[in-house]
Order: structure tokens, then C-alpha cells, then sequence
């Protein structure tokens, strides 16, 4: 699947707040915008496939580059994840 196969329009955040997805820092407000857009994220049918999406976006990013939640999970799970399932490693700049 690529990120324009994805049904969006069947997609639980579609009409929210998109600031929900992209909080900043580890504040009290911050963490709750993280616990409604992953429960949002939950309800959510097309889920696996926006996580996939994300994966296939952020291949070679390292995990400061991966930003929002998407697919119920942080830049940071998608990170780990990416890294578990063997995506390739973050691209070294040349010499």
C-alpha cells in the first residue's frame, strides 16, 4: 500500500483539530492532546494503514524527524518500530 492508497476521507481525525496530532513539549495540555488523538486513533478504520503510510514517509528519518501521532502512535513508537520491523538505518550525509 502507498500513502495515496489510503482511504483519508474514511479517517477518524477527518474534521478535528489538527493541532491535537501535533502537540509540543511535556506539558499538562501537550499530554492530553497525545491521549485524544491515540484515542481517537483507536476508533479509528483505517488506522493500520495510515501507520503504514507513516512508515513509508519517514523511512530513513531518525526518530527527531518523525513528528505528530499517526497511525495511534508518537514519532518516537514509530521510531522503534521502524527500527524493529528493519527499515532501513537514518542516511549518512556524504563526505
Amino acid at each position: 500500500m502507498t500513502p495515496t492508497d489510503v482511504p483519508w476521507d474514511r479517517a477518524a481525525c477527518l474534521g478535528c483539530n489538527t493541532d491535537t496530532w501535533f502537540p509540543e513539549g511535556r506539558t499538562s495540555a501537550a499530554n492530553t492532546d497525545r491521549t485524544e488523538a491515540k484515542t481517537t486513533c483507536l476508533r479509528c478504520p483505517i488506522r493500520d494503514a495510515c501507520l503504514e503510510a507513516a512508515l513509508i514517509e519517514e523511512r530513513g528519518l531518525g526518530a527527531s524527524s518523525r513528528h505528530g501521532i499517526r497511525g495511534g502512535r508518537s514519532g518516537k513508537q514509530r521510531f522503534e518500530l521502524a527500527t524493529r520491523t528493519g527499515s532501513p538505518p537514518k542516511q549518512q550525509r556524504a563526505a
